[in-house]
């Protein structure tokens, strides 16, 4: 037991004997190599590498401590540092040190400044490892120790990363802090995988888009920085990469964000592919869900090659092309198939219409352009066409023909008489404060920030809207149309009107002209009483001129007789079953002259 013990501290000594003996030729060795350390470093990296000093410290074992540690820039891309560290830790392997060897087991940076810059020539990391020429420094007198700056593994604590995009004039400027990372096998030849995470936030700007990120970056081949980027976010602010589609102040999100970006050797004319996936967001004014994505980021333009997603309770499908850039000069050309949204979300957000306003479910198309979405943009420089469908549903709070009846009264000719036709006709239908529909439609092109519909259709049980006018972004309505009533109601309506009934119908239907107006959050629809007034004339006038006609035909050519008495006069002649009689000459001179007297009473009445 004696031995034992005493072999035990043994031991001991000679393991502190070793470690002493180790730190001391550490630090003599750190001392004597300061400039062939850092030529070696310059020489590997490509770049100028400068440090202030180099210590023996313990940091998970035997390390390195570095302190002032500057990497140059590559001319190409600036004057600035490409990595300035206050302090770092080189983990070495401590037997290779007896041996006067330095054996890198890994790295560890705490508080680095990283500088990723991105231009049409490339990555300013791309020629890191680039040198025309290796250093060759004698070794001290005899001393020839073999050294190499080889990197078994990297982590960076508490980082900042600022990153410019100088593709394009209104590139991209972000700041990583918080930043941490860890990769194994990072020398300098070969593929190079880094895990990370950090705090991303605009440069200069607005720091409530700060959005946590999570990834990996694997670059596959260094000299061309090609490879694959992963990002994951609990909720990113995707103003941050320049994407605003709401007006005002509201903050946009996407929640659950996973996103995929390939790194192509040629990105200039190829771009960045991205796939991108997420749980829910809330962009545009909409709550989105299952949102699935197919992108590619070419300098300051994204091209949707598939943008899907749940919203309003149905789903939606865009492509097209936006730009990123200065108000104004941020154009777009998007295509966006809906089905079966909520109308009411739909024309609350789209429309700005109150909701409650229509219930049912919608679905069409918007292919809309123009030069920015920033809205004083958007209102001088929106062109396209929306198609829209909704097969049942109903316009809320507002019966559509108790309000059309009521605007009726107020012209006290033909109008008040249509009013109570109706108000006897159809009781039922003028109850209730809305007005359920079968089918309502819409096609509207667009140009200058103006609407134009073209085609606008509502089908109800008791009544059928046809109409077509302007919508300006402002909100303000004009157009005219026509209501066309049922054939059940339209004789009910008829019967009622007596006498009147031809100043109403078309054919067997009553049909009568109607005039939008108002805004879309209180718009109105009422009868054109001009034009109900002139129809009325025009009726007047024809059956004026059919009986003024009339009656001066038969002051030159004598009453004409009427059927039953021309079928007596002709019965002496006309056999059973034998075609009648062709007019004689007396009655086509009659109806000659008749029509002659109707064209001269036309005349002067000024039709």
């Amino acid at each position: 037991m004696r031995k034992l013990v005493i072999g035990a501290g043994v031991g001991i000594v000679i393991l502190i004997a070793v470690g002493v003996v180790a730190f001391f030729n550490l630090n003599a060795l750190l001392e004597r190599n300061r400039d062939r350390i850092e030529a070696l470093a310059s020489d590997a990296a490509g770049r100028p590498v400068a440090l202030e000093k180099a210590s023996v410290a313990f940091s998970k074992g035997l390390a390195i401590r570095i302190d002032g540690v500057r990497v140059g820039e590559d001319p190409r891309f600036g004057k600035t540092d490409f990595l300035s560290l206050e302090t770092g830790f080189v983990e070495v392997a401590l037997w290779p040190l007896l041996q006067n060897r330095i054996e890198v087991r890994g790295v560890r940076l705490e508080r680095p400044v990283i500088q990723l810059i991105d231009t049409k020539k490339g990555w300013n990391f791309a020629s890191l490892g680039e040198s025309d020429a290796k250093t060759e420094l004698p070794a001290p007198e005899g001393e020839t120790p073999p050294m190499a700056l080889v990197i078994g593994a990297l982590a960076i604590s508490d980082g900042t990363i600022v990153y410019s995009d100088r593709t394009a004039k209104d590139g991209l400027a972000l700041t990583i802090e918080e930043f941490e990372s860890s990769g194994a096998n990072l020398t300098l030849d070969g593929p190079i995988t880094l895990e990370f995470s950090g705090l991303v936030r605009p440069t200069d700007g607005d720091a409530s888009l700060a959005s946590r990120l999570s990834g990996e970056l694997a670059i596959r081949d260094r000299a061309t920085g090609a490879g694959q980027l992963h990002l994951e976010s609990p909720s990113f602010k995707p103003k941050l990469v320049g994407v605003e589609l709401a007006e005002g102040d509201a903050k946009e999100r996407i929640d659950g964000l996973d996103l995929t970006i390939d790194i192509p050797a040629d990105v200039a004319k190829t771009g960045y592919p991205i796939a991108l996936t997420a749980k829910e967001a809330r962009l545009a004014g909409f709550d989105l869900d299952a949102i699935d994505g197919r992108l590619v980021y070419r300098g300051s333009k994204l091209a949707i090659e598939r943008f899907a997603t749940g919203m309003a309770g149905g789903r939606a499908e865009l492509a097209g092309n936006l730009g990123f850039g200065a108000p104004g000069k941020s154009p777009f050309d998007l295509d966006l198939k809906v089905a079966a949204l909520d109308s009411d979300e739909l024309a609350h957000v789209l429309l700005g219409l109150p909701r409650g306003v229509v219930s049912g479910r919608i679905g069409g198309e918007f292919d809309l352009a123009g030069r920015s979405l920033d809205w004083e943009t958007l209102t001088r420089t929106l062109a396209g066409q929306i198609r829209l469908q909704v097969d049942g549903g109903a316009l809320e709070n507002v019966n559509v023909l108790d309000a059309f009846v009521t605007r009726l009264v107020g012209d006290p000719g033909v109008g008040q008489i249509l009013a109570g036709s109706l108000r006897e006709a159809v009781p039922d239908a003028l109850k209730g404060d809305r007005t359920p529909f079968d089918l309502l439609k819409l096609a509207v092109k667009i140009q200058d920030g103006r609407l134009r519909a073209d085609d606008l259709q509502l089908s109800a049980k008791d009544f059928g809207l046809a109409a077509s006018g302007a919508v300006g972004l402002d909100g303000l309505l004009d157009g005219d149309g026509r209501v066309r009533f049922s054939p059940e109601l339209s004789k009910k309506i008829l019967k009622k009107a007596d006498r009147f009934a031809p100043l109403l119908a078309d054919g067997d239907v009553v049909v009568l002209p109607l005039q939008l107006g108002g805004k879309l959050s209180a718009p109105f629809l009422r009868p054109d009483l001009s034009a109900l007034g002139s129809h009325a004339r025009d009726v007047a006038t024809d059956e004026l001129k059919e009986k003024a006609a009339k009656k001066l035909t038969d002051a030159i050519f004598g009453k004409k007789k009427n059927k039953q008495e021309q079928a007596g006069d002709g019965a002496a002649t006309a056999a059973d079953g034998a075609a009648p009689a062709a007019p004689s000459q007396k009655e086509l001179e009659r109806d000659a002259a008749k029509d002659l007297v109707k064209q001269g009473l036309g005349k002067l009445l000024g039709d």
